[in-house]
């Protein structure tokens, strides 16, 4: 299963370096529609969404995350965001081990 990144542009360029797949966008409509496109492809794990946009469309994408268990969309922190998000926790989560 592959992870795939959602976010600014600036940022896909660092996800793409360390090999995941990713997709640039400049507003949380244009990330919503991406992340319903990369969903419809399947063999994804994770789904990393950059913070920025997606708090702009939080509602949304909770909806999407009550649809499907697999893959796991999760937020990380874009580049005008602080690191509020608990990276360790969420992954301790999604991964069901102690970090």
């Amino acid at each position: 299963m592959k992870v795939f990144f959602i976010g600014d542009p600036l940022l896909v360029n660092g996800y793409k370096t360390s090999g995941v797949d990713a997709v640039p966008v400049t507003s949380g409509e244009e990330l919503l529609k991406s992340l319903e496109d990369v969903l419809k492809t399947g063999n994804l794990g994770i789904v990393l969404v950059d913070h920025d946009y997606s708090s702009q469309v939080k509602d949304k994408i909770e909806q999407i995350k009550m649809k499907s268990v697999v893959p796991v969309i999760v937020e990380v922190p874009g580049r005008k965001t602080s690191a509020d998000i608990d990276l360790k926790s969420t992954i301790s989560r999604i991964m069901g081990v102690k970090m």
